[in-house]
């Protein structure tokens, strides 16, 4: 399994010729962290954006939270931010269903989940 981070479907909405080709690469490994759909759902502001976030979110599975996520994500938070880097809560929710389905992340963010010790990153 792949998940893949929110920023490539952002850039894949925006026509971002490179995440169109990773995401082609990966189709059917690929999965979504419930992270990412709420993410995306975020970013989706009017009417047309609601439509293409829900056709992305309806071609690939979506990996849900559960209780051994949460407490990776916190013991990733714990051990990863200091004053000088932090460890943001969706990129440790992110990172921890990585971590807890063995799967590697698809990101172009790589900076900022490189640090984290055993998370795979997809190229």
């Amino acid at each position: 399994m792949v998940i893949a981070d929110t920023n490539l479907f952002i850039a894949t909405l925006r026509g971002h010729e490179m995440a169109d080709a990773l995401l082609m690469k990966y189709k059917h490994e690929l999965a979504i962290s419930v992270i990412t759909q709420i993410e995306l759902a975020v970013g989706a502001t009017d009417k047309n954006k609601k439509k293409a976030v829900n056709v992305i979110t309806d071609l690939f599975p979506i990996v849900a939270l559960n209780k051994a996520i949460g407490e990776r994500a916190l013991s990733l938070v714990d051990l990863y931010s200091t004053p000088n880097r932090k460890l943001f809560m969706p990129d440790a929710l992110i990172a921890a269903t990585c971590l807890e389905y063995n799967a590697a992340l698809l990101t172009f963010n790589t900076k900022d989940f490189k640090f984290i010790k055993g998370l795979k990153l997809a190229k």
